[in-house]
């Protein structure tokens, strides 16, 4: 309880420093939610209100760039949205009964890491973490491992990625054909060392707590098709938008049209949690899974490759600030032959030959690491508490020799803490 109450009010003091506003708005939306919770098995009208309001102002957010408005998003919004409509949700459905804790509902809406990229949980989940808890050596070195794996990833491979996407981006309009390819295949590596990063250090602060959360990363890229692909990456936001969205349309139970429409819609509203920038993006991706499991081959490597490949090109809606100039460059790939030039000038994309190797690298040593993962956990669960310790310390002066550092750069400057 005690500790309980310390992860609490910290998260509630830190979240505070990123603006009063944001701390009312979050504060307000779990007092509402708790109330409401606690109100709907008598009133089960009350669900629609609270989800409905929830859901409103999420997408009120969302359509900003369209409609003119100025609201002030506070920092995680689209995490602690989610989580509050699957809690009423939940409750109306009678899955769960309403938590009459205040304190324990309070740490499931407002615990501060999950703030910042999710996982997304929800409530049986978070609430079999809190009553588990058990802080231990093992939790704790071995959060902090993880701690440093998604720094690992965040500041060696990531930053090193972020600078030629940046360096190509800037210059949309000259930069295209193979230097439009080159930014959509880093982007592929940024995005997935970013995310997955910051999922492994809210995975390891957690885990050192003595908190066990939801993973949101199966290898994706090991994935044959674009379906097996949604089903490994940002896994408990699939899950939501199986449980809120596809199964309340239908689902697969009302024939194949159904079932597709069904998974078209689903991407949708996944592209406008994103935004309204991403809406064509989530068509994209809604038609390739309904016909991706049609185009595969006997060849697992070569559904491998055209997986990466779909994904990749699909991320220039993520790299361009407009859905023109992403789909310009895309197009750009198969019309612009400047592949020559782009292998003579890769040394103009902002880094070093120094930066590139240490890139390449690193990107193998994470390859390797997904491939073999079950082998590395298992081997860091056998060794003594002094090779433990001994490993940490290697992980943490790589991190702090090859991190790229610089002027601005703050802790929540992950990519989908923009979302």
């Amino acid at each position: 309880m005690v500790l309980n109450i310390f992860i609490f009010l910290a998260g509630i003091l830190i979240y505070a420093g990123y603006g009063l506003w944001g701390l009312v708005w979050l504060l307000a939306a779990t007092g509402i939610s708790y109330i409401l919770g606690r109100l709907i098995p008598r009133h089960k009208w009350l669900m629609w209100v609270g989800v409905g309001l929830q859901a409103l102002l999420l997408v009120a957010l969302k359509l900003q760039p369209i409609t003119g408005t100025a609201l002030l998003a506070p920092m995680g919004v689209s995490y602690f949205s989610l989580q509050i409509i699957s809690y009423l949700a939940d409750i109306y459905r009678g899955k769960i009964l309403p938590e009459s804790n205040p304190l324990r509902y309070g740490l499931y809406v407002t615990y501060l890491p999950h703030l910042f990229v999710g996982p997304i949980e929800s409530y049986p989940t978070m609430q079999a973490a809190l009553s588990r808890r058990r802080i231990t050596w093992d939790g704790i070195s071995l959060g902090f491992a993880r701690v440093l794996w998604g720094l690992f990833k965040k500041l060696v491979i990531a930053a090193r990625a972020g600078v030629i996407i940046s360096a190509i981006s800037a210059e949309s309009d000259t930069l295209q054909g193979g230097y439009a390819l080159l930014a959509m295949l880093m982007y592929s590596l940024q995005l997935y060392a970013d995310f997955s990063g910051g999922i492994d250090a809210v995975l390891g602060v957690s885990r050192m707590l003595g908190l066990s959360l939801s993973e949101n990363f199966d290898r994706p890229y090991f994935s044959e098709s674009v379906q097996e692909f949604w089903k490994r990456w940002h896994i408990t936001l699939g899950a939501w938008l199986r449980n809120y969205v596809y199964i309340p349309l239908g689902g697969n139970r009302k024939g194949n049209f159904r079932k597709g429409l069904n998974t078209v819609i689903t991407f949708l509203v996944s592209g406008l949690w994103h935004g309204v920038h991403y809406l064509l993006w989530g068509l994209f991706n809604g038609l390739f899974v309904i016909v991706g499991k049609r185009l595969q081959t006997p060849w697992k490597w070569f559904n491998r490759l055209g997986t990466f490949l779909a994904i990749s090109f699909l991320w220039c809606f993520f790299i361009w600030p407009d859905t023109l100039t992403a789909l310009k460059s895309f197009a750009s790939v198969f019309t612009v032959f400047n592949y020559p030039a782009l292998i003579s000038g890769v040394g103009t994309l902002g880094l070093s030959l120094a930066d590139w190797l240490v890139m390449a690298g690193s990107s193998i040593v994470l390859w390797l690491y997904d491939w073999k993962r079950e082998n590395v956990s298992s081997l860091l669960h056998r060794l003594s508490p002094a090779i433990r310790v001994a490993i940490l310390c290697g992980l943490a002066l790589l991190v702090l020799v090859l991190g790229r550092y610089g002027i601005g750069f703050q802790a929540e400057d992950f990519i989908y803490s923009r979302f």
